[in-house]
């Protein structure tokens, strides 16, 4: 969790460089998919797009353990801008 920490602050330092106002929020998965817990988050703050990264596995490895992009993809109630 540290790293992720570290990770999110360096996200946070790159923003204000560009005079951009952004807060860190780093929070363990309790229950449910990534999708689900991000969507939630998202609600929770009222957003109205959610910008994240797009990562893709190979068919089998998604069948068996699901993908957040995807499942962003397919159940997210908020526009969604991703980049790969």
């Amino acid at each position: 969790m540290d790293i992720a920490r570290l990770h999110v602050d360096d996200v946070i330092r790159y923003l204000a460089h560009h005079r951009i106002k952004a807060e860190s929020r780093v929070e363990v998965q309790a229950h449910g998919s990534g999708a689900d817990q991000i969507i939630g988050l998202a609600d929770d703050e009222g957003a109205d797009l959610l910008v994240t990264g797009a990562y893709g596995h190979s068919r089998l490895n998604e069948w068996v353990f699901g993908g957040t992009t995807r499942d962003l993809l397919t159940s997210s109630p908020i526009c969604c801008l991703m980049s790969h």
